[in-house]
């Protein structure tokens, strides 16, 4: 009769253990749920109004709480944009576009972010372009001057200076380029000629301005030393197609991050025009892949 009760009333303690424990899971499994539920509501309201930092970490809470594709995709992408924002603000613009691909590509996450950062791609793809446009202009301007051509080479100047949002952080490098440029030609600013009357006059103008283009070159020479058309004084616009097939802006893109990963540095310092050339001289050699010796002048 004891041996009976003892069992019974050992069945029902065993009974009870197990009762508190499933509930005791049951209750921790509950809260990682709704701390994951909290912190991904968190994080999409931080991408609601672009505060990627803030999302990225709620994101980051999300994945400790429950571990989901959702949650780790949605973290990359937050972060991902946080980085490209930091590297356009650097004017590492190749690479900026790598971190905007990669938020695009993501096969999880927040479709307002993948949204975000094509929004953003384009506004990286324009303003290469605009810098590009810039720079030869400028380079343009440095060979008109050093012909005494100062009123053409005004010309290009001002349109790199009067530029909207020029003095931005985008831009104002090449600003203060064009500008110290500018600054640098006579207040009345005439073409010169080669008439036997004014010989003398031209010879100081010559001197004067190749002095003004000199010291402007090794102003700007940190941001134009590995631009190989910046070397060579070429200035044909290389015709966009190779084996018959157009070089399009991605192709472009493309050759500018191969250029990047390979080391070469003051990419940005080179013009489309260059890549274009890169990508021309690669595929005479069967490659798809551009190196630093592919921009120069063949």
């Amino acid at each position: 009769m004891k041996k009976a009760f003892l069992l019974a009333t050992t069945g029902i303690a065993l009974l009870l253990a197990g009762c508190s424990n499933g509930n005791s899971s049951a209750s921790k499994s509950s809260d990682s749920g709704n701390a994951y539920k909290t912190e991904m509501a968190k994080g999409n309201d931080a991408v609601d109004d672009k505060e990627y930092s803030k999302a990225a970490d709620h994101f980051d809470s999300a994945v400790k709480a429950k571990k989901t594709d959702k949650a780790h995709d949605s973290k990359l992408q937050a972060q991902n944009l946080v980085k490209a924002k930091r590297l356009m603000n650097q004017r590492k613009f190749s690479s900026a576009q790598s971190a905007l691909n990669k938020v695009t590509e993501q096969d999880n996450g927040n479709k307002k972010m993948v949204s975000y950062a094509k929004k953003l791609t384009k506004q990286v793809k324009k303003i290469q372009f605009n810098r590009s446009n810039f720079k030869a202009n400028i380079k343009n301007a440095k060979s008109l001057i050093k012909q005494g051509a100062n009123d053409q080479a005004k010309a290009l100047l001002e349109q790199v200076t009067t530029f909207k949002g020029v003095k931005g952080k985008y831009y104002s490098d090449l600003y203060t380029q064009a500008n110290t440029l500018l600054k640098s030609l006579p207040a009345d600013s005439k073409d010169s000629t080669n008439t036997d009357s004014n010989t003398n006059n031209d010879s100081s103008t010559t001197t004067t301005d190749n002095n003004s283009s000199d010291n402007s070159s090794n102003n700007s020479s940190a941001d134009q030393s590995n631009n190989p058309a910046a070397q060579g004084g070429d200035f044909n616009i290389e015709k966009k197609e190779v084996n018959g097939k157009a070089i399009t802006d991605d192709d472009i893109a493309k050759a500018r991050q191969q250029l990047s990963d390979a080391g070469v540095k003051n990419v940005d310092a080179w013009s489309d025009n260059d890549i274009v050339r890169a990508i021309k001289n690669a595929a005479k050699d069967g490659r798809s892949t551009v190196t630093a010796d592919d921009g120069k002048i063949q």
